[in-house]
């Protein structure tokens, strides 16, 4: 039973001097026990005040901030290293190693952003250099001439000749081979102007001339150029690793740090909870009963047997304020833990709730199985979900969802083996049983109405369900005459024993009308009455008869019509096991389209492959996603209270700061 129940859970209110606050918070932190709540808020007549840690709270986030900065500049991943063990710090020598290491890594940064801008100046006056023609001319000497003007180009070869033809003497062109466009002109400084003129006009594209090359070729410049830049690289490097040493002497003691800031953090934020008055604080919160012990011997030794623990058990009367929500520790137990993640994605279950995630896996994988009934598909699922499951390296979410993988695939093997059906091909096992999903042989209709029927067992225990919940929340009205309790779970039965006896007699008789209208009239008056019991108008807050009318015919109208709807709902069960032999067959149509030639045997047996890898993908996203929503809209909606609040206990992690 203890799967189908939440574990119960006790209510804790510690009181301790405030000589013991950190130590304890510590050692509730390190144990994980207590989910806590807010103690100042649940002190009777506020007789204590809220612990302010909002400036300590704040102060840390920026450290941690801080520290987080500095890890990225250094290249450090808290996520991929492990902290060293390192001595408490205050955080005044926090403070201190933060301001040491900013200040040696912005030295090396500022150097390496010089060295950076340099290179680049060394590049783009390199790349000038080379774009110059006649790397070998003296450029100084020209520049010294007076009476001469040099200008240097490009100009592709047709434009050469037809501009140098055009100025004549007037200006010396000089290339360094026929083959490049660049172009060095030299004229006196008397024609300049019109030898510019000229060259424009058959496209002539000047280029500077290099600035820094005061003497020698610009060869020699480029040369030299070269050898600063190898020591720019030189220099680079070592202003690199300059910042992987700071890295390698500071990098433990910020991992240290950041984890010491993080349990701190988680520390401050949980004294946030805490109430005071005066030298005593007080945690309150909820804990396991069976954890209960331990916390008594953790108060004990942490408090010098001072401490004070008040406990009550959540179901006594007066252990739960108005308004407050009794935190959930669902079962972990192996067998149920793949089909949680089917409910919490829903909802979290109250306190009163049993735990549905039994329930909801098997109707689950049964439905998936009936829609996906393959012997062959279904031990791909298989595999495919122990591989996941069974892989250390992924993470539980993982593993739970290839558990669950594989109890579809279980599933769809067993109803693969009803069916006769092994990678699509019929009739392959050695027997033959009366349902079958194939659209050419056997009795569809007895498919659907199976299918219908085992919506008729789920949907009865939805309801036994909803009645145990609201027994157990003490809502003994709602429990009984509700339309999803015991007065509608009657009249569910009621009508399906008519359906039987109608189908087999073709004969209605007046008892089977009056049993099935005798719930619809308790439904129709339970409302009227209850407020009547309770000494409220018999209406509600209308209070009129019309009110009352109208009421009742709606709910009678929700509960004809939502156990009509949610019974037929399950035809699409048998609908899409028909799809998925219907698909197959499509498959094993397009086979014999091939010969069995060489040739074609090869071409059959890759039909074979991709269509059912086709299948087992689009037919079991299909299947799955039916499943959910049968879960969902017709089985969650009669007896899912949700609301709950999951156990999240105050915890750090081992070797946080305190």
């Amino acid at each position: 039973m203890k799967m189908f129940l939440p574990n119960r859970m006790t209510k804790v209110n510690v009181v301790f001097f405030s000589r013991y606050l950190n130590a304890l918070t510590e050692a509730l932190g390190k144990s994980g026990l207590v989910h806590l709540t807010n103690a100042a808020d649940q002190s009777s007549h506020r007789l204590l005040q809220k612990l302010d840690t909002g400036a300590d709270v704040r102060a840390i986030e920026q450290m941690q901030a801080r520290c987080a900065v500095l890890l990225e500049a250094l290249g450090i991943d808290p996520s991929e290293l492990e902290a060293p063990q390192v001595l408490e710090l205050s955080q005044g020598e926090i403070m201190a190693i933060f301001e040491k290491v900013d200040r040696l890594y912005r030295a090396s940064s500022s150097k390496i952003t010089k060295l950076l801008d340099e290179r680049s100046g060394v590049e783009r006056s390199r790349r000038e250099l080379a774009e110059f023609p006649f790397q070998s001319l003296r450029l100084d000497a020209l520049r010294n001439l007076t009476q001469l003007h040099m200008e240097a180009g490009t100009l592709s070869g047709e434009d050469f000749l037809r501009a140098r033809q055009s100025l004549g003497e007037e200006a010396l062109f000089l290339r360094e081979s026929d083959e490049t466009d660049q172009v060095l002109v030299v004229t006196s400084r008397k024609h300049r102007f019109a030898v510019e003129d000229v060259l424009s006009k058959f496209g002539f594209r000047p280029l500077a001339l290099p600035e820094g090359v005061e003497e020698g070729t610009v060869a020699e410049k480029r040369a030299e150029l070269g050898g600063r830049l190898a020591e720019l690289r030189e220099a680079l490097d070592a202003a690199r690793l300059e910042i992987v040493a700071l890295g390698e002497e500071y990098g433990g003691t910020l991992l240290a740090i950041n984890k010491q800031l993080r349990g701190l953090l988680t520390v401050r934020q949980a004294q946030g909870m805490f109430g005071h008055a005066r030298q005593l604080y007080c945690v309150s919160g909820w804990i396991p009963e069976e954890a209960l012990p331990q916390l008594q011997k953790l108060v004990e030794r942490c408090t010098e047997g001072t401490g004070v623990i008040e406990a009550s058990v959540a179901d006594e009367a007066g252990a739960v304020q108005e308004g407050e929500a009794v935190p959930v520790q669902l079962s972990e137990s192996s067998l149920v833990r793949p089909f949680r993640s089917l409910v919490t994605n829903f909802g979290m279950p109250n306190y009163h709730e049993l735990d549905p995630s039994f329930f909801v896996g098997l109707t689950f994988v049964v439905m998936f199985g009936y829609m996906f009934g393959d012997a062959g598909q279904g031990l791909v699922l298989v595999a495919a979900g122990l591989f996941l499951n069974l892989d250390k390296s992924h993470s539980q979410g993982t593993r739970d969802t290839g558990a669950l993988v594989f109890w579809c695939g279980v599933l769809a093997v067993v109803f693969g083996l009803v069916y006769n059906s092994v990678f699509g091909f019929e009739g392959l096992l050695p027997w033959e049983l009366p349902i079958s999903p194939s659209p050419l042989r056997n009795d569809l209709p007895a498919l659907l109405i199976t299918s219908v029927g085992i919506g008729v067992v789920f949907l009865c225990v939805s309801l036994l369900i909803n009645i145990i919940n609201h027994f157990r929340s003490r809502k003994y009205f709602e429990g009984i005459f509700d339309k999803c309790g015991i007065v509608g779970l009657f009249f569910y039965l009621s009508c399906l024993l008519t359906a039987l006896i109608v189908v087999k007699t073709r004969r209605v008789a007046l008892w089977q009308i009056l049993l099935m209208a005798a719930p619809l009239v308790v439904i129709f008056l339970a409302h009227p009455v209850h407020n009547l019991i309770h000494h409220k108008r018999i209406g509600g807050e209308d209070g009129s008869a019309f009110g009352v009318l109208l009421g009742g015919v709606i709910e009678i109208m929700e509960t004809l019509s939502g156990y009509l709807s949610g019974t037929v709902s399950f035809v699409r069960v048998g609908a899409y096991a028909i799809s998925h032999a219907a698909l197959c067959l499509a498959i094993y149509s397009i086979m014999q389209l091939f010969g069995r030639e060489a040739g074609g045997q090869t071409a059959r047996v890759l039909v074979a492959i991709i269509g059912n890898a086709i299948v087992i993908v689009f037919e079991g996203m299909v299947a799955a996603i039916q499943c959910v929503r049968l879960e969902y809209y017709e089985m969650f909606s009669r007896y899912f209270q949700g609301g709950g609040v999951a156990y999240k206990p105050f915890k750090i992690g081992e070797g946080d700061g305190k």
